[in-house]
């Protein structure tokens, strides 16, 4: 059990960012993971050890990300601003003054709602592809689908994206 443990931890950070990518919140990436950890010691006996680890527990996190975003639908209108809280900065990262780290956070805000609008195939491509740096072919095989079908979908994704946020950058100071 100690070692099954050991290897869910190895696979914690890429957890994490599977949950921060679909949830937009760090509190409910965190609870996602844990959720995540706890099916996948429940299922552990179904795991085929010939499949990589880390392709398993990604697609349990996916799975308990889709339920809690289906949950969260069904809830009473939280507000957005709610749902998606940045969480503690990163210490590592340089400081901002105060001004840039509100364009920032207006920037990530607009982007999450740009994100939210799209098709639930097409955010999840642009998820895995853009948010989480997946390789194509590490998408295409968690996806299930072709590589047409991915590169289309990312392509229709930003798009999108472009047109939503073609306004909010044409309004920003300096753009």
């Amino acid at each position: 059990l100690n070692a099954v443990k050991q290897m869910l931890s190895e696979h914690r950070d890429t957890m994490f960012g599977i949950a921060w990518g679909y949830l937009g919140n760090r509190e409910e990436a965190l609870d996602a993971c844990q959720q995540t950890m706890v099916k996948a010691l429940s299922a552990i006996k179904r795991y085929d050890p010939k499949q990589p680890l880390g392709a398993w527990l990604a697609r349990i996190t996916r799975n308990v990300c889709l339920d809690r975003l289906r949950r969260l639908k069904h809830r009473r209108h939280a507000s957005l601003e709610d749902r998606r809280e940045a969480g503690a900065p990163d210490p590592r990262s340089p400081r901002l003054s105060p001004e840039a780290a509100l364009m920032n956070r207006e920037l990530k805000r607009a982007l999450r709602d740009a994100i939210d609008t799209l098709r639930e195939e097409e955010r999840e491509a642009i998820i895995l592809r853009d948010v989480l740096d997946w390789p194509y072919a590490r998408i295409e095989a968690f996806l299930d689908i072709s590589h047409g079908t991915l590169a289309s979908l990312i392509h229709r994704a930003r798009q999108r994206l472009r047109e939503q946020l073609g306004d909010f950058m044409a309004h920003r100071p300096g753009a």
